[in-house]
């Protein structure tokens, strides 16, 4: 499968260790006689958190070297360090340029799909060509029968991105199902109805993965998508059942949500390819210009899933801070009540200025707690309202 480039970009689209897997991409694509004389690295960045990064002429655009360095913000408890594996990944392009890698971009999320399709077309004047990639297979959501989904909000707003840009490029997926996110029959519908044509894995390519995994990755973020794919690759068992968690955090409490997650090894023994990303049927690939748009336009084709921006903060245009106050649905009734609780006292004492929140969660409150608090106004396009919240003044 002979195919000659100038320069190409490898996308890592779902955040968390999909920006270290384009490696695993470059390899398994130079080992079917892909050749290009430069390649640079991306991943999307976060619309909750701040980072020191260097900026580009291209919006939405920056360079990311060794040095940058990523924060959680809330106003009560001002700007905190957290892991940033895309820095850790700028280093391993630095020290290796494994095949040819020099640059590491990371693409904004703050104006949503908007955001990728205009980087995308910026940087299509000098990379010819981008390959998406996936590890786990979430980009792949087809709707409420995948039950336990986790993270399907930045795969589905890069997709959205992409096909709106003019960007030419195709979509690599491994380890499916090592997410945790999609079952093995989701997983084989998607892979047949995209028609994703499936190359074996190179058992050198997975040893050289694993290695530059442990020494450059593995103490900033482990993440469970790579060592499930590896473990799955290496696997003599046709099925691996694997305990997996949901996560939830208000101040200094944390809540899980367990469950099992099987995952066919042979599909982890091989890479595949969909050669026209716009024939995805992902149905939160929305097009949209910010995050919250996004969020209330999911809402109108699905109530309630659980997704990155679950009682995550994100700054308005007019400097106030608001709250996703949307426990996710894997939790049990009780359980999220008792979240929004919390964030109701967090909201009346200050660490945040308003709450976005569904009607229905709302009104389970009890009243004397909704007394001490007003509502600003509601979304219109979903049927189940999502309600601005902010303590009476």
């Amino acid at each position: 499968m002979q195919k000659k480039f100038g320069k190409i970009l490898f996308f890592g689209i779902g955040g968390g260790n999909d920006i270290f897997s384009t490696t695993l991409a470059m390899a398994s694509l130079w080992n079917i006689g892909w050749r290009w004389e430069e390649c640079a690295v991306a991943g999307v960045l976060s619309p909750f958190h701040s980072y020191t990064l260097c900026e580009t002429k291209i919006p939405d655009v920056d360079i990311i070297d060794p040095g940058s360095s990523r924060f959680l913000d809330r106003r009560f408890d001002g700007e905190k360090k957290i892991a940033f594996v895309d820095a850790a990944m700028s280093n391993l392009v630095k020290d290796l340029h494994p095949y040819n890698a020099n640059k590491v971009f990371g693409f904004w999320l703050r104006k949503g799909s908007e955001s990728i399709a205009k980087g995308l077309n910026g940087l299509a004047e000098e990379y010819e060509f981008t390959v998406l990639v996936d590890i786990g297979g979430d980009c792949f959501y087809h709707g409420p029968e995948d039950k336990h989904v986790l993270s399907p909000m930045f795969d589905s707003l890069a997709l959205a991105g992409f096909n709106s840009s003019k960007m030419k490029g195709v979509l690599f997926e491994a380890g499916p199902g090592t997410d945790g996110e999609l079952e093995p029959d989701s997983l084989l519908e998607a892979l047949k109805e995209n028609n994703a044509a499936s190359y074996p894995l190179a058992e050198n390519t997975i040893n050289w993965w694993e290695t530059i995994y442990n020494k450059y990755i593995k103490k900033v973020r482990p993440g469970r998508t790579v060592p499930m794919t590896i473990a799955g690759y290496r696997s003599y068992d046709g099925i691996m059942k694997k305990k997996y968690r949901a996560r939830a955090q208000m101040g200094n409490q944390r809540f899980y949500k367990y469950f099992y997650q099987k995952i066919l090894t042979n599909l982890c023994k091989n890479f595949y390819l969909v050669t026209d990303p716009l024939t995805i049927k992902n149905p939160f690939t929305i097009c949209s210009n910010n995050v919250i748009q996004w969020f209330i336009a999911a809402q109108s084709y699905q109530f309630r899933t659980n997704c990155e921006a679950n009682l995550q903060y994100i700054w308005l245009e007019s400097g106030k801070l608001v709250q996703f106050l949307t426990p996710s649905p894997l939790f049990k009734e009780e359980t999220q009540m008792e979240i929004i609780n919390i964030g109701l006292r967090e909201l009346s004492t200050g660490v945040y200025d308003q709450a976005l929140m569904f009607e229905s969660d709302w009104i389970e409150v009890p009243k004397k707690i909704r007394k001490k608090f007003r509502i600003l106004g509601e979304t219109h396009n979903v049927s189940n309202h999502l309600i601005y919240v902010a303590p009476k003044r």
